[in-house]
């Protein structure tokens, strides 16, 4: 689903999946280290978790809703939603601190000028990310 506002701007994108339930669960460990993994397209369901251990982010299923897009699109995805539901997240307390060198380390990221590691993991098996080697295995 696609939606889009000509009034106040907003959009948004949802994908809504139907079909069976998998017998096995899916886990996703990937290692981002070069810019060209960040233009890898990806599936995240409402019902996989997400998580960056490097930065201790985890977001639960649920978070974000379903999404196809880049590892870099999700990445900038959270990055706005933590901008835009955190009024609070700037200004020169320890813990405004915190959070503003966590937004500038995720956007490091986003850059590719830090590497990282994220995990995809789906009790419903409801998550891919995208093998440019397919149908061999991806390095």
């Amino acid at each position: 689903m696609a939606f889009s506002c000509e009034y106040c701007g907003n959009r948004n994108c949802e994908i809504k999946q139907g079909g069976g339930i998998s017998e096995k669960a899916t886990k996703i460990t990937f290692e981002v280290v070069a810019a060209s993994d960040l233009n890898r397209d990806m599936f995240k369901s409402d019902t996989t978790y997400f998580g960056i251990p490097e930065l201790g982010l985890e977001l639960q299923p649920g978070t974000l809703g379903s999404v196809y897009t880049t590892v870099e699109g999700l990445l900038d995805k959270i990055i706005t939603h933590l901008d835009d539901t955190n009024p609070f997240g700037s200004g020169d307390s320890d813990t405004n601190k915190k959070f503003v060198e966590f937004l500038a380390a995720l956007r490091a990221m986003k850059d590719g000028t830090r590497p990282f590691t994220f995990v995809l993991d789906d009790p419903l098996s409801n998550c891919f990310i995208y093998n440019p080697k397919a149908p061999e295995d991806d390095p």
